[in-house]
Parts: C-alpha cells; sequence; structure tokens
C-alpha cells in the first residue's frame, strides 16, 4: 500500500503539538514540585495540565516509527546510520555540554555549588539535564532501527500485533516494578528497549494494523484516570508519579488515543512553520523556563489555571524562535 504526502503531512501535526505538550507538562511540572500544596485548587490544575501531556515523547516516538520502519526504504545500513548520526550525535554533544555548564550556573545561582563529583556523575548518566535522556535513548533506538525494520518487513500483521503487545506489557511490568521496588531506570543505553513497543506502534498505526476505536472518549478517560491515580497516590508528604511514567497503566492508552486522532482528522493545523523546528524548541525551552523562574516572572503559586497554559505557549514561541536563529548559525542546523 502506499501512502500520499497527505497521509505523512499529518506528522506534521503530530511534531508540534508532541512539542508544545513537552513545553506545558514541564511548565505543570514547577508548581507541582515546588509550590503548590497536596489538594489545593492550584494543585489540581497543576495535575490536570501534567497529567494530559503525558503523551508528548511516545508521540515524538511514534512519528520515528512511522518514518524509520516505512518499508519502502531500501537505504543500507551504513548509509542509515550515517544519515542519523550526522543528525543526532552533533546535537547530543553539543548540548550535554552546554547544559552541564548551564546547570552548574543554575545550582550557582541558588548558592549550591557543583563539585567534581557531581559533573562526573552528570556527565555519565545520560542526563546531563533533565530533558535530554530522549536524546540518549533516542541513540539506542536508532542503533536498533534497521534491525527493527527488517522484522518488521517480515512480519504479518497478526505477528506484529503480537510483537507490540509483548512489548508494550513488559515496559508496563517494569514501570510496575520500579514503582513497587522504588528502583531506578537502569543504564542509560538501555533505555529505548521499553520504547520499541512507541516504535512499533507509531507504523502499525500509521498502516492501520492497529486502531483506536472512539480515541477521543479514550483519551479523555486516560487523562482522568491518570488525574486521579496521581491523586490517589500522592499525599501531602509524598508525590507520587507512577501515572505519570511513559508505561504507566494510562499513559500507553491515552498516547495511542492521541496519535489516532492525529491520523483521523486530517484538518487539525500542521502549522509547518512550527514543524521543522520541533527537535530545536524541544532542546532549548528549559532555557526560557529556567530564566522565567529565575526573574521571578513564573513563580506559579497562584492563578496556575491561567499562568501554566500562558508560561507554555510564551516558552514555546521564544524556544521556536531560537531555534530559527540558530538554524541560520554556521553549523546550527546540525545542533538543532
Amino acid at each position: 500500500m502506499t501512502y500520499s504526502n497527505a497521509d505523512y503531512a499529518k506528522l506534521d501535526t503530530a511534531r508540534w503539538m508532541a512539542a508544545l505538550a513537552v513545553v506545558l507538562l514541564h511548565c505543570a511540572a514547577v508548581p507541582l514540585t515546588t509550590t503548590t500544596d497536596y489538594g489545593t485548587q492550584n494543585w489540581f490544575w497543576a495535575n490536570l495540565y501534567d497529567a494530559a501531556t503525558r503523551w508528548c515523547v511516545p508521540i515524538f516516538v511514534m512519528v520515528s516509527g512511522v518514518l524509520l520502519l516505512d518499508p519502502a526504504k531500501r537505504e543500507g545500513f551504513g548509509e542509515f546510520y550515517k544519515k542519523r548520526g550526522r543528525r543526532i550525535l552533533p546535537a547530543l554533544l553539543f548540548w550535554s555540554v552546554f547544559y552541564l555548564f548551564w546547570g552548574a550556573w543554575m545550582y550557582h545561582q541558588q548558592g549550591v555549588p557543583m563539585d567534581a563529583q557531581a559533573w562526573l556523575r552528570k556527565a555519565t548518566s545520560g542526563e546531563p539535564y533533565y530533558h535530554l535522556w530522549y536524546l540518549y535513548m533516542l541513540v539506542g533506538l536508532y542503533l536498533f532501527a534497521p534491525y527493527l525494520r527488517l522484522l518488521y518487513q517480515h512480519c504479518t500483521p497478526r505477528q506484529s500485533r503480537y510483537i507490540l503487545l509483548f512489548m508494550l506489557v513488559l515496559a508496563m511490568l517494569q514501570s510496575l516494578y520500579r514503582e513497587t521496588q522504588d528502583n531506578s531506570y537502569g543504564f542509560f543505553l538501555l533505555w529505548f528497549l521499553p520504547y520499541i513497543s512507541y516504535f512499533l506502534a507509531g507504523r502499525m498505526m500509521f498502516e492501520r494494523r492497529v486502531v483506536i476505536p472512539y480515541p477521543g472518549w479514550v483519551l479523555a478517560a486516560s487523562i482522568a484516570a491518570t488525574v486521579v491515580g496521581t491523586t490517589l497516590l500522592s499525599s501531602e508528604d509524598y508525590f507520587s508519579t507512577y501515572f505519570y511514567d511513559t508505561f504507566s497503566l494510562t499513559v500507553p492508552v491515552m498516547s495511542f488515543a492521541v496519535f489516532q486522532l492525529i491520523l483521523d482528522r486530517p484538518r487539525l493545523p500542521q502549522l509547518r512553520m512550527l514543524a521543522p523546528f520541533t527537535f530545536g524548541i524541544y532542546l532549548v525551552h528549559p532555557i526560557f523556563l529556567d530564566l522565567a523562574q529565575q526573574t521571578g516572572l513564573y513563580q506559579a503559586q497562584t492563578g496556575i489555571v491561567w499562568q501554566t497554559p500562558l508560561m507554555a505557549f510564551a516558552v514555546f514561541m521564544l524556544s521556536w524562535l531560537l531555534a530559527r536563529l540558530l538554524r541560520t548559525l554556521p553549523g546550527g542546523t546540525r545542533i538543532t
């Protein structure tokens, strides 16, 4: 089956929506983890915004799956690694170094110096700043993508559905295990393994091997369950993030529903002026959020119902402008 440019244009919609959701998620995380008291109206709104955007990273991975698992692609392994390496490695190296120094400056502003051990720990953790884990996960996913494409090409629709179900169940069980055992995410080079499920799901949903019925209702129910679950597991002394996990009981369902809505509704705006810069927006947006907090522009103590989305929009647009500016500089296209 062949797919038109209009089919692939829907991925532009997925990109900018996911990028905006990432920014809103991180803006909502500020009051949830710093200033807002559990159970208050402000806490509820922050919880709602955070819970409703947990599909953002899965959508990015699903878009990659649509493109990289395309059976029509005929590029060899060497060509594949060369192309993706040129895309991801300069960005990973540049922003890892940048955010190591940025993080040190942020700590300094708070009167907390970073010693050599802290520098080394951050540099080798796969998470030099809180959002960069995605790049390290992506490296592992890219390394295995050609093999996954071969596997996908030789699977029947039924076999691919079983593989997807198997990978997704394992990932969700791992998430439950981490929650009950208070276990870490492990070595960062293995972070990509659970995301194979989203990677496969993207292409399968694009080809209609998997279809989510009533995606609007499914999305609303999964967001509500995430909000309620987080509220019930949290208390004044403890903030539970289990239902926020990418492989909780609700986030996969939420993510599939959002992707189905994007595929089913071609009239959703594509905003092609934004789509090429979503990678850059993802990379630079913490700069503006940090500055807003440092300067007191975003305290998020009251009025979260309007402050958080307003701040998210401002950070998103400023990040878009910076990403565009960086693209005009020598080497800028390699890091954004």
